[in-house]
């Protein structure tokens, strides 16, 4: 199976050539996908979105601090150093 993907800026045109193709016997499916708009900075809660240096910085530093993980850094790269000896 070959995927054909077309850009078209009028969504007028966009549905008259899926009629058009759908009309045809050799196509198998015809689909319209909704416009995506691209995601900027101020869309940091978003998946998708790199993480700025600063923010994985400050996610490296709340790990070290969070008592919750029962390990420390220098405990996890000792143990790291002992698992890559076996």
């Amino acid at each position: 199976m070959t995927t054909l993907r077309v850009n078209i800026d009028n969504p007028s045109d966009a549905k008259a050539l899926a009629t058009f193709l759908r009309s045809l016997g050799y196509v198998k499916s015809v689909s319209i996908d909704k416009s995506v708009k691209p995601l900027s900075g101020d869309d940091w809660i978003l998946p998708g979105r790199r993480a700025t240096e600063q923010e994985v910085d400050q996610l490296l530093d709340d790990m070290d601090n969070d008592d919750n993980t029962g390990f420390t850094t220098e405990q996890m790269l000792t143990h790291l150093e002992e698992w890559k000896k076996r």
